[in-house]
């Protein structure tokens, strides 16, 4: 089995759980690693692990029933509900904890009243690790206010994929390149990168135009699973992905009527699959955005062309590819430029910003030292700083906050510059930052 990668905080946080807790969550999108992450928890604990399966609880039962027996070397274990499962569990000294894995189907089958039972009456020394990866099943029927189990989870914790940095952990050998092209595609999701063998951009259109690969088809998977109507979400996702993000757009695109798209925006908000975001500190329109990588990519890439790949007919799709990648990946390395950048400035407020035509890739404020950061991030090599310069001092001109009276210092972000501060001496040296990504993605990997 790989080593695990990163999940070093989530390891933590269910160890002192473990200490204190009695019961705990572990959730997220499917592929996540949730799985995996229990699994290296549990291995030097007392533990019994079950996987529910998409059933009856009857099913269910019969399946834990027949899995007990053989671990407990007790033949013909028949439990009737999962009080009486429970009973033999806290009666066993050799069991300290219980992992139920895939447990949004049981609440999916109706077992959620017999948990506020287990949970109330019959475990007393044993401890209880559910997980899901239905999420609008966990947030609403297991983890909402009118759920059985509420008020009664010690830790619960949404898995996240993996940070852009971890991939260097995963492959060491990447370039920034390849590295880059993985996650833009990826989303850091470890599942699909286990289809992975190198980072590279042709790797890439192996792997996720190849209809006999898992990354190919999840998204569909997850979707249809996830909602009703998928094709209403379908439309509104591929929409999106193809730069058409304002509601107008959407609506005029999908044929949705504007007073009904929030209702479905809303659903993939709440899912984590869109956000809705406005310039910082102004406008009263926004845009909506893919929220993960993975989607991103699926939804421009292989969603247009899944019928034709899934024939046999790769030659749109691969042209399609080649012309649009690189293009594509400018919003991926503004995501990850972002992402390692903005540990680094001590800030209450960030985000983009932009008025009319005017757009700014980051503004990051400290309004306790009326101090602001502005930055752009450039997917290219051989940047000029001193051209970036001028052009982001008469955007950041039209930025309102504290004009007169805030400091200010700009950052460029590129793979790679034409000059140095030092060279180019015609700059304002003291305010202006020139990062190369490689050295802050190497720096992010050290920590």
């Amino acid at each position: 089995m790989r080593p695990l990668v990163d999940r070093r905080e989530e390891l933590k946080a269910l160890e002192e759980w473990f200490r204190r807790g009695r019961v705990a969550v572990i959730f997220g999108r499917r592929r996540v690693g949730k799985t995996r992450l229990v699994l290296e928890f549990i291995k030097d604990k007392k533990a019994v692990y079950l996987l529910a399966a998409d059933s009856t609880l009857e099913y269910n039962l019969r399946k834990f029933s027949e899995e007990l027996s053989e671990r407990f070397s007790v033949p013909g274990l028949r439990f009737e509900d999962f009080e009486e499962l429970f009973r033999l569990v806290e009666s066993r000294r050799d069991v300290d904890l219980v992992v139920l894995d895939e447990f949004g189907y049981l609440v999916r089958a109706g077992a959620l009243p017999q948990f506020q039972r287990v949970v109330d009456l019959v475990l007393k020394t044993k401890k209880l690790v559910l997980t899901g990866s239905t999420v609008s099943i966990i947030e609403s029927k297991l983890l909402g206010y009118r759920s059985p189990l509420y008020g009664r989870v010690d830790l619960v914790k949404r898995l996240q994929p993996l940070r852009f940095h971890h991939l260097f952990e995963w492959f060491p050998n990447a370039s920034l390149d390849g590295a880059i092209a993985v996650y833009g595609a990826t989303g850091g999701v470890p599942r699909y990168l286990e289809f992975f063998s190198e980072c590279t951009q042709e790797e890439v259109k192996r792997v996720m135009l190849n209809p006999d690969l898992l990354p190919f088809r999840d998204a569909k998977l997850i979707v249809e699973e996830e909602l009703p109507e998928p094709h209403r979400y379908f439309q509104i996702l591929e929409t999106i992905a193809n730069g058409r993000t304002r509601l107008s757009e959407i609506s005029q695109i999908t044929g949705l009527e504007p007073h009904k798209l929030p209702y479905y925006l809303g659903v993939l908000r709440d899912l984590g699959y869109v956000s809705y975001e406005k310039p910082l500190l102004g406008g009263k329109r926004g845009i909506y955005r893919i929220t993960e990588l993975y989607f991103a990519f699926w939804f421009r890439f292989v969603y247009p062309f899944y019928e034709e790949i899934e024939s046999g007919l790769r030659t749109h799709a691969e042209k399609y590819f080649e012309k649009n990648f690189n293009t594509y990946l400018g919003q991926v390395f503004e995501q990850v430029a972002r992402e390692l950048l903005l540990p680094r400035i001590e800030h209450t407020k960030a985000g983009r910003w932009w008025k009319g035509d005017a757009e700014i890739d980051l503004v990051a404020i400290d309004e306790e030292t009326a101090k602001a950061y502005f930055a752009e991030f450039k997917y290219s090599i051989d940047v000029d700083p001193e051209t970036e310069l001028n052009k982001l001092k008469k955007k950041t001109a039209l930025f309102s906050w504290k004009k007169d009276t805030r400091k200010e210092e700009y950052i460029i972000v590129a793979k790679s510059f034409r000059k140095t501060i030092g060279e180019a001496t015609t700059i304002d040296q003291q305010r202006l930052h020139q990062l190369a990504l490689e050295t802050l993605s190497k720096e992010k990997e050290k920590h």
